[in-house]
């Protein structure tokens, strides 16, 4: 077979299987050295869940994007903080290993927020007291959640532009969950 351009293949299209191969290029940037991947691989180690322990967290593209963060129990109020917004970017956010009612809030913020940076979108409620609501951002500057004590939550984030995350999830809690400015 002669050598062709990749440009010139054939696409695969919707045959594409996990078991397909791709040709990839491993530390680009340094020792460039050519390897192959199935999809199913590449899919699984972008997959891969995130644990974050009791602590703070500065979210990253290259660590977190696409993927499911797993916040554990947390002894204090925890801020976790966003990255700027970028089309597509996506971050999904849940509890992990409670055994009841937290103590203390999660809190979402946007790295460089009140520049006009924000989130839009809501979040459903689930009041463990038994009145449940929908949670909804101002549309225009809310760029800090506030997820107070909660029993469990599963938000995601996907940045729609360069200065919006759209959001949507559940939070389970005695305590409305609040959209807020930073400054607020």
């Amino acid at each position: 077979m002669a050598d062709k351009k990749i440009t010139a293949l054939t696409s695969l299209g919707t045959a594409t299987a996990r078991e397909d191969l791709l040709h990839l290029v491993d530390d680009p940037s340094g020792t460039p050295i050519n390897k192959k991947v199935t999809i199913g691989e590449m899919e699984n180690a972008l997959r891969a869940p995130v644990i974050n322990p009791d602590a703070a967290l500065t979210v990253t593209e290259a660590l977190h994007g696409g993927r499911m963060v797993f916040q554990t129990n947390v002894s204090a109020d925890r801020i976790i903080t966003l990255p700027t917004p970028k089309a597509g970017l996506t971050f999904r956010f849940a509890s992990y290993n409670l055994t009841a009612a937290d103590g203390h809030d999660v809190q979402f913020q946007i790295s460089g927020g009140g520049t006009g940076l924000f989130f839009q979108g809501g979040l459903t409620h689930l009041d463990t007291n038994a009145d449940n609501v929908g949670v909804f951002t101002d549309n225009n500057s809310n760029d800090f959640l506030n997820v107070k004590v909660p029993a469990h939550y599963d938000i995601t984030f996907v940045g729609h532009s360069a200065t919006l995350y759209l959001v949507t999830g559940t939070v389970t809690s005695a305590t409305v969950p609040t959209f807020t400015d930073a400054a607020d």
